[in-house]
């Protein structure tokens, strides 16, 4: 019986089929767990960054660093653009995604996110020479649209649940704050003090959210910019390393990078302390000023310095990891061999050997294996909608996979 041999760039499809599985499997941890640990999002890429690559390391060594070892594959220039990749795509390209997350919530993000794909094709066709058959990029587009109709409609009932929520909470505090205060005097036509001052609020609320969106979204286009730039970066200098080395030089740098951020922001801190005379750290987070409107109108403002202090003294800094059992700590690491071992070493292998548009397109499925995470972990069903963009991915997907090679 005669084995099956795979041509190079099967090899890469089915790479780049299996890549945001694994990243969907190790999301599903950290989400149990980093999640109720109040770690930042610094302190977990620091982590994964690192522990991701002393792995690398080790396959490197056994599976060698280069194809050919006899090629002189590591060049200042080779080795310096990976650096360059890995500032745009892990450091930069990472901090951009969270902050753009933060103000805009993921329904947008995911709506520019799936225009890395025609960024990585463009990107691709005039600097790669690389060119699709026109098939391919109807089956780029068709993944697209179905990854962002499931992806879209999941955190759509995401919201609408957590509305309900936040509405019956809201509901009820209104109940008991109408029944421990005093009836607000009225003035001209019977509008209350209260009211004007939450007119005015609300006013000042559209401003700060208009300008906190255009923020996000110029977050967003330069996240999607440098992330496409940076696997442009790879694809271009990493010709002849093995998978496991290209990761290693960029997780590698991103991780030592992290760590001297950390370093100096302890350091930073020792020395304001020794400035204060051993003050208790509180800067976490300003200080929370609560407010409320007195009888004549105005605001009143009162901080809760005790408790910001003792949830500051509780809670780790951004630069600092998190306080877990080491049971938390190995699920951590396990969604750390899926997300940033297995994941990328499947999509840098994908990159080399498929053409960037196509392998960045096969990348972004991952709402696709969520939605079956989702229906087996956490009994959620998808809607009709979400079953009409699911069969729109898989479609795209197949005429990718036919077309696109």
């Amino acid at each position: 019986m005669t084995a099956t041999v795979f041509s190079p760039t099967t090899d890469g499809v089915i790479a780049a089929l299996l890549a945001p599985f694994f990243m969907s499997l190790g999301f599903f941890i950290w989400d149990v767990k980093w999640s109720v640990s109040n770690g930042s999002a610094f302190a977990l890429n620091m982590f994964k960054c690192n522990i991701a690559s002393i792995w690398f390391a080790i396959m490197a060594s056994i599976r060698g660093f280069a194809h050919d070892e006899s090629a002189q594959v590591f060049t200042v220039t080779s080795v310096g653009y990976l650096a360059l990749s890995s500032t745009l795509g892990i450091i930069i390209g990472d901090v951009l995604w969270l902050e753009a997350l933060r103000l805009l919530g993921a329904k947008h993000v995911i709506v520019l996110d799936s225009l890395k794909p025609f960024a990585a094709a463009i990107l691709g066709r005039f600097l790669l020479s690389e060119a699709l058959h026109s098939l391919g990029y109807m089956g780029m587009a068709l993944t697209v649209l179905g990854v962002g109709i499931v992806a879209w409609e999941g955190q759509s009932n995401l919201l609408i649940d957590g509305k309900t929520e936040e509405k019956e909470q809201s509901v009820g505090d209104i109940e008991i704050e109408l029944h421990n205060t005093e009836e607000p005097p009225q003035v001209n036509d019977g509008v209350t003090p209260v009211a004007v001052a939450a007119d005015a609020h609300k006013s000042d609320s559209l401003q700060i959210n208009l300008k906190e969106y255009k923020r996000g979204y110029f977050c967003a286009v330069l996240n999607v910019l440098a992330d496409s730039f940076g696997s442009l970066l790879t694809k271009q200098h990493a010709v002849g390393m093995t998978t496991w080395t290209i990761n290693l030089i960029r997780f590698g740098f991103a991780g030592v990078i992290l760590i001297f951020v950390s370093i100096g922001m302890r350091l930073h801190q020792r020395c304001l302390v020794s400035n204060d005379g051993g003050e208790a750290k509180t800067d976490n987070a300003a200080i929370s000023t609560t407010s409320h409107i007195d009888n004549t109108g105005n605001t009143v403002h009162e901080s809760d310095t005790a408790n910001d202090t003792k949830r500051n003294n509780s809670m780790p800094r951004w630069f600092e990891f998190p306080t877990l059992t080491t049971k938390g700590w190995l699920q951590i690491t396990l969604g750390v061999a899926f997300v940033t071992f297995l994941c990328p070493a499947l999509e840098k292998f994908a990159l080399m050997q498929i053409a960037l548009g196509l392998s960045i397109s096969l990348a972004s499925i991952g709402p696709l294996y969520g939605v079956s995470m989702d229906w087996l972990f956490k009994g959620r069903r998808q809607t009709a909608v979400g079953i009409v963009g699911a069969v729109f991915a898989v479609g795209g997907i197949i005429v990718l996979c036919a077309y696109g090679i």
